[in-house]
């Protein structure tokens, strides 16, 4: 019954705050999923494109994000991403001021990480498709966007699912490192549980089921996707 307690919506105790930690935390994914998806399909461009200059953007954004940890991206763009946009914002009104939160923060942080791993999930999920599709849109009379959004993009999502679908569950875990950015996430909320309560054991029970539990749920909805991009007659 003690540890029943603990987790009641009342004043003793803590299911209230795990809740709104919870709702921080998956705000903060699907703020960050789409955002990256987006991200890294302009990535994945950038590396096809005509343009030298494109190309390096690219090449050079995926390198950086891929090789520096996430917790180290998370504290530089929080820290250093102020001072940019302080500058920016004072050369065109002096006396303005834009603050960036640490949700925020922590969005563009982890959408450039994932972006960086997503632009590679795109970019050999178009190599499987091959050109040969789009070629063969062509010589049907369709322009390339329709080509690409038509014939290209439906077959990419085949073999992009499986990957995003584990880029999703990185996330999901990840998103606990903006608890050292003062961000009130589960994470956070659980170690003020524990300072109070003095019970380690129990909370970071709880907290690892959540995740497993969300974990869970998202296998059931990437299952969900494949199947209904699956070819007809696979996948029933």
């Amino acid at each position: 019954m003690e540890f029943i307690s603990l987790l009641l919506f009342s004043d003793e105790g803590w299911g209230d705050e795990l809740l709104r930690g919870l709702s921080v935390t998956l705000a903060l994914a699907f703020a960050t999923a789409p955002l990256a998806l987006v991200l890294s399909f302009l990535l994945a461009w950038g590396k096809n494109a005509r343009s030298p200059i494109a190309r390096w953007l690219a090449f050079a954004s995926t390198t950086v994000f891929r090789s520096l940890p996430e917790l180290l991206t998370l504290v530089i763009i929080y820290y250093q991403l102020q001072v940019l946009i302080d500058w920016v914002v004072h050369l065109a009104f002096p006396n303005a001021s834009i603050s960036l939160n640490a949700f925020a923060a922590g969005v563009v942080a982890l959408t450039l990480v994932f972006s960086a791993l997503g632009s590679e999930v795109v970019r050999a999920a178009y190599q499987a498709v091959g050109r040969g599709q789009a070629e063969a849109a062509a010589s049907l009379g369709l322009h390339r966007r329709q080509a690409f959004f038509l014939v290209v993009l439906p077959q990419m999502w085949r073999h992009c699912i499986p990957a995003f679908g584990n880029l999703w569950l990185i996330l999901l875990k990840d998103t606990s490192l903006v608890s050292i950015i003062a961000v009130n996430d589960l994470v956070r909320y659980t170690n003020m549980a524990i300072s109070t309560t003095k019970k380690p054991f129990f909370f970071y029970t709880v907290l690892a089921l959540i995740y497993v539990a969300l974990a869970l749920l998202s296998g059931i909805g990437q299952a969900l996707l494949e199947r209904r991009t699956a070819p007809r007659g696979r996948g029933r």
